[in-house]
């Protein structure tokens, strides 16, 4: 039971979220059912790899990765959601392989203490705020403003209502050390969103999934080559290269326990298996994996082992026959809200360690604190902050405390930042 629940609630917030990639693909052509079930089928999957390395931690398609890469290169530039696929298990088998040589090379044995410590502090604690800015938004409680960044949401909308009711329901028994606090804040909003008639589960609410003949192996039917130049594939590679690596470690070193975190090897082993998954995803026809920032509503009622990791997947298995229910849960997004503002703060509680030092250090910091809940992209995050730290300390006459692997890392990020981004777009 300790760990049912915080996996069984891990698993809702995931299949809503893993609904948006099929509904990104379909506005390339793609099967929205067999992106949907490969995607689940890749989630579980991670699920259960994760559970066996003995981390709470859950795995799946990166929603992130997917809309960059359809609003931008399908949609902008014309290319092929097949060749999107293609460029991914490239990029996923090629780190795979480069990761492999390293592991066994022994050269990665201690990836965790590659990067500065403000860095790897910062990182749970930037997490958390992007959970809470999520939460806010998926509940309406922040909206885009025409003269600001973001504005307060209108209490006349029911979303934005029952949301701030669940918040305020968890708030309260988080007061009272209640250890089911989140869940009870999710289980007070979707009873009032139901009782209102603003959730109504639908008439057929399971389905068999299918649709993965439309999307398995469907990366060999490639067109849209001419579509982009030469050089922007190098960028795209580049880009996916630096991604997927650095996405991968920033959302373990997040979402890893700490003791787990410092044992030799275990940080490498988990990004060079999410790299193996990510090729066969793109193989199935969904995206890269990547840690799921939902772990941490599981970690917030209490999960803390590999079992958790085990019972979202068996609860991911049955929500994958339970499409419609999912997809109505989604169409009114404070039901979750609670969920990921109460996971938001978990991670948020420990976080003063990222901004000891001196400026560097703090400069970091804030920059993963800042640009974490505003791009929702961790490797862009980590890019900046890697980017300010090598740049202040050298300029400060503490180039001895940067490593080698630091500065390279800054001039990749240099390069992922100037080619990723401005270029293709």
């Amino acid at each position: 039971m300790r760990e049912m629940l915080p996996g069984f609630l891990t698993a809702v917030s995931l299949a809503v979220s893993l609904l948006l990639l099929p509904t990104l693909f379909v506005q390339a052509g793609a099967d929205f059912m067999g992106v949907y079930t490969a995607s689940m089928f890749m989630a579980i999957a991670g699920c259960l790899i994760f559970g066996r390395l003995g981390l709470p931690v859950a795995a799946a398609p990166s929603a992130a990765l997917s809309a960059w890469l359809v609003s931008v290169i399908i949609l902008a530039h014309g290319v092929s959601w097949q060749m999107v696929l293609f460029m991914g298990a490239a990029v996923s088998l090629v780190l795979t392989l480069l990761l492999g040589i390293l592991i066994k090379s022994g050269r990665l044995k201690r990836l965790g203490s590659l990067f500065p410590a403000c860095i790897a502090d910062g990182l749970r604690g930037a997490l958390g705020l992007m959970l809470v800015f999520q939460g806010f938004y998926q509940g309406h409680l922040l909206l885009g403003s025409p003269t600001g960044l973001l504005q307060l949401g209108n209490l006349s909308d029911p979303v934005a209502y029952l949301s701030l009711a669940g918040i305020i329901a968890m708030l309260a028994l988080m007061a009272v050390k209640n250890r089911f606090a989140v869940l009870g804040g999710v289980f007070v909003t979707a009873l009032l969103a139901f009782i209102g008639g603003f959730w109504v589960l639908p008439d057929a609410p399971f389905f068999l999934p299918e649709g993965l003949d439309k999307t398995g192996l469907q990366l060999i039917f490639m067109n849209g080559w001419d579509n982009i130049k030469a050089c922007d594939y190098v960028n795209l590679t580049l880009f996916l290269l630096l991604y997927l690596c650095f996405t991968s470690w920033g959302g373990l070193a997040a979402l890893m326990p700490q003791e787990k975190r410092q044992e030799e090897g275990r940080m490498a082993k988990s990004v060079l298996t999410l790299s193996g998954l990510s090729f066969v995803s793109c193989l199935l026809g969904s995206m890269p994996l990547a840690p799921a920032p939902e772990s941490a509503v599981g970690q917030s009622l209490g999960g803390r082992s590999g079992r958790m990791a085990y019972f979202t997947a068996a609860f991911l298995l049955l929500l994958l026959f339970a499409e419609p229910t999912m997809k109505s849960m989604a169409s009114f997004t404070a039901i979750l809200a609670p969920a990921l503002f109460g996971a938001g703060l978990v991670l948020l509680q420990d976080f003063a360690r990222a901004f000891a030092g001196g400026l560097p250090e703090k400069t970091a910091a804030g920059l993963l604190f800042l640009l974490l809940p505003l791009t929702q992209n961790i490797a862009a995050g980590i890019g900046a902050a890697c980017i300010a730290y090598v740049s202040l300390k050298i300029l400060a006459g503490e180039s001895r405390e940067v490593s080698v692997f630091q500065r390279l890392l800054a001039v990749l990020f240099i390069l992922y930042f100037f080619f990723g981004f401005w270029s293709i777009v």
